[in-house]
């Protein structure tokens, strides 16, 4: 049984790493400031894990000596690019100061030991094509991604002075059910089933979208194969989470309407261009390449856009969370 701690572990992608390792019998700590997530989203099993109620940005060394994890998982972080945007000092305090405290906090832990750190797909240069971890260069457009960039520097320091087994994982545009912030999939969800009509941004941008299960499966094998290559590299194993395929807004909007039409969905949404949820900066496409997480940990997305989509339409939004 592997004692894992999770930052963020009470949020949409930490929730389902959560339910994952306790389904695989490990024993879960969660540090969470419940700012976005909710106890609730950690599922039937909640009353038996422990969480503490702590901001990544304060001092982690008591709680880090007192567990000693085999596996962290840093996964706390601002991510809602709008909310990032709007106060990028509080951004960059979360990401980057939170990931400083995490490292060192993890200091303080004896034996073998991996880390997992959630990065993003934003720290690469835009690009028309997929994205290749070895090969694309990296060019954040926005403070969102800069701050992942710079945590992704942090770590790869770690690494270097401890010999840890540091695993980074660039997730792309994850979604499914329990979704905390208003990104695209659940926004329109809502909007739908309010029987409203449904207001969005820009529709023509292409991003790749992986399922939030999938995602938690490849940290959890992340993790296994960094912890069993500790001490064999000095530097950070990158991969890309992701599905490999493109798809606009207005075919994820098809998808839906076409997939959900038997439970209620309304048919032909001629969605009505909204100028306040259109970014300042987007880029056109964003897609991975994800050969390396297949060749590395035998991990490939088992969940397509359309079953995804069913799973998020029951439940699109996490424990607490409204959004229209």
């Amino acid at each position: 049984m592997m004692r894992c701690l999770v930052t963020g572990g009470c949020g949409f992608v930490g929730s389902a790493l959560v339910r994952r390792l306790s389904a695989e019998s490990c024993e879960v700590l969660v540090v969470d400031d419940l700012s976005r997530g909710s106890r609730e989203n950690l599922g039937p099993d909640r009353d038996r894990l422990s969480v503490i109620e702590q901001d990544v940005t304060g001092s982690l060394r008591h709680v880090f000596a007192s567990f000693q994890p085999q596996a962290v998982f840093h996964l706390a972080a601002q991510h809602f690019i709008p909310d990032c945007d709007a106060d990028p000092a509080r951004c960059l305090a979360v990401n980057v100061d939170g990931t400083r405290s995490v490292l060192q906090a993890t200091t303080e832990v004896r034996g073998p030991l991996s880390l997992v750190l959630a990065s993003s797909a934003a720290v690469y240069a835009p690009a028309d094509g997929p994205h290749r971890e070895q090969e694309d260069s990296v060019g954040p457009i926005d403070v969102y991604g800069y701050s992942k960039l710079w945590t992704e520097e942090l770590a790869a320091g770690f690494a270097a002075r401890t010999g840890t087994g540091v695993g980074i994982a660039r997730l792309f545009n994850v979604f499914g059910p329990g979704e905390t912030n208003a990104h695209f999939i659940p926004s329109v969800i809502c909007q739908m089933k309010a029987g409203k009509s449904v207001r969005l941004g820009n529709l023509s941008s292409r991003r790749d979208y992986v399922f939030v299960d999938d995602v938690a499966d490849a940290l959890l094998r992340l993790a296994r194969y960094c912890g069993d290559m500790r001490g064999a590299h000095d530097q950070p194993v990158t991969v890309n989470v992701g599905s490999g395929r493109a798809y606009t807004g207005h075919e994820v909007l098809e998808a839906l309407t076409t997939s959900m039409a038997a439970a209620g969905a309304p048919s032909g949404v001629a969605p009505i261009i909204d100028p306040s949820r259109l970014r300042p900066v987007d880029r056109p496409t964003l897609l991975a390449d994800p050969t390396l997480a297949q060749k590395l940990l035998d991990w490939a997305p088992r969940t397509s856009l359309v079953d995804g989509l069913r799973a998020a339409w029951d439940r699109p939004v996490g424990a607490g969370v409204t959004l229209i």
